[in-house]
């Protein structure tokens, strides 16, 4: 059995790895997994980095970003897809986007999909810190909070979050990813170019593994929803109507191109200094489903 430990945070993004765990398709290829949950995506590059974890799930932002200060690490798959989804609440009577302009709104640490979707909106509907009260927070638990708590009238925020709010009747969602940059993936799966030069088998097998836990959410969702209510902390009815609308995919061959503008984006925002090259390797992947059939 090959060790190896996993970063993960929480979220529907997130679910292929907390299935792959639970029902033992780790184990089938050979995988002794032991796995850590971060309160905020930010802090894994560094595990990544230091060798503390083999592979994370994080926005693929944050391998961008640590690419352009000249870390190695490198995007070998997906698992998010289409995540975050712009919330207002009820009272705050917004029906539509263009109305966000002069609202409160929270945003999570800079970097990451769901800061860059709000981005791109304010870009597009002229949404500035001078004409708009921008409440930055340091994770996406704390944006949320900001919402059901009323200090704010809108949120960008991903599944089960976003659904959360709707069902106990706080929010409503009036825009999703696919709305805003479709086909963008969120969290991806992340290791390092040297990880990867010196244990592509390892890599290879873990991709499997994660392939067969996504379609087992796609074909389980029940059950699914309730393994993954023990890691994402949100009741297991909620991460099932959250599925209605947002699943992960692992498969994210054909998004490069949205994934390019968004670098660009981030280049134009001053988060990155340059959009760097090879920050993701799908050759893997691409075996993976070959041989998975």
């Amino acid at each position: 059995m090959s060790k190896i430990n996993i970063g993960l945070i929480r979220g529907i993004c997130q679910m292929p790895a907390y299935i792959a765990y639970e029902r033992g398709f780790f184990k089938e290829l050979g995988l002794d997994v032991s796995y850590s949950i971060d309160p905020t995506a930010w802090l894994l590059p560094n595990k990544l980095i230091s060798g503390e974890i083999s592979f994370g799930i994080l926005p693929w932002t944050r391998t961008v970003s640590a690419r352009d200060k000249g870390d190695n690490l490198v995007v070998i798959a997906g698992s998010g897809y289409e995540e975050p989804a712009t919330v207002v609440r009820r009272d705050a009577k917004i029906d539509g986007l263009s109305e966000l302009k002069g609202k409160r709104i929270s945003l999570p640490a800079a970097g990451g999909m769901k800061d860059l979707t709000s981005q791109a909106l304010f870009k597009k509907y002229d949404i500035t810190p001078e004409n708009t009260e921008i409440l930055r927070l340091p994770s996406g638990d704390a944006a949320m909070l900001a919402l059901l708590s009323g200090r704010v009238d809108a949120t960008t925020n991903v599944e089960p979050y976003a659904t959360m709010a709707v069902e106990l009747g706080i929010g409503k969602i009036i825009a999703r990813g696919k709305d805003v940059l479709p086909k963008a993936p969120g969290c991806s799966i992340t290791t390092t170019d040297d990880f990867l030069q010196d244990h592509s088998d390892v890599a290879l097998k873990f991709i499997k593994a994660i392939l067969k836990a996504d379609e087992f959410c796609n074909k389980e969702p029940e059950e699914a929803a309730k393994i993954s209510s023990r890691y994402i902390g949100i009741s297991a009815e909620i991460i099932r109507e959250a599925l209605r609308y947002n699943q992960p995919r692992i498969d994210i061959t054909g998004s490069i191109d949205i994934m390019m503008r968004v670098a660009g984006l981030m280049k134009e925002l001053g988060y990155i200094k340059t959009i760097p090259k090879d920050f993701c390797n799908f050759e893997l992947l691409k075996k993976a489903k070959a041989e998975s059939g």
